[in-house]
């Protein structure tokens, strides 16, 4: 019972980052703060690595729970995505030296 709660509460904490990481960004974007997208592309980062940990783990070792691994693959790759797009996104141009 307790792999499936830690598998379930990995998969919701990762989509609720991902739907908070997009409002931010887009938020952020609006107010034209572009710098602090690459916080958000740093956190991604770390989500993605903490989803494939997850991912490795439980089919590695047989929990007895039915994993959904295309949910936590999307997911994966939906913060990949998001990711590159806010290190592109998140460039600043440095001020002219005077």
């Amino acid at each position: 019972m307790v792999p499936a709660i830690i598998y379930w509460a990995c998969i919701l904490v990762g989509i609720a980052w991902t739907v908070l990481s997009i409002g931010l960004s887009l938020f952020y974007l609006a107010r034209k703060e572009n710098g602090n997208l690459w916080a958000f592309a740093f956190f991604n980062v770390l989500v993605v690595i903490l989803l494939a940990i997850i991912l490795f783990v439980y089919k590695k070792w047989d929990f007895e729970i039915s994993t959904y691994s295309s949910l936590i693959t999307s997911l994966i790759w939906a913060n990949l995505a998001l990711t590159v797009i806010q290190a592109i996104v998140g460039r600043v141009k440095k001020p002219a030296a005077a």
